[in-house]
């Protein structure tokens, strides 16, 4: 993850009261709208 993003939406959900998996959601929801997308992970063999 971009740390710089992350940290920055981060601060802006705890200026909104966000806890927990609300603000795990509107960090996610930030980068994805932003263009970052998530590596995929490997299948296991």
């Amino acid at each position: 993850m971009p740390k710089k993003m992350h940290k920055a939406l981060a601060k802006s959900a705890r200026k909104k009261g966000l806890k927990g998996k609300r603000k795990d959601a509107y960090i996610y929801e930030g980068m994805r709208k932003l263009g970052w997308k998530p590596k995929k992970k490997k299948k296991r063999k």
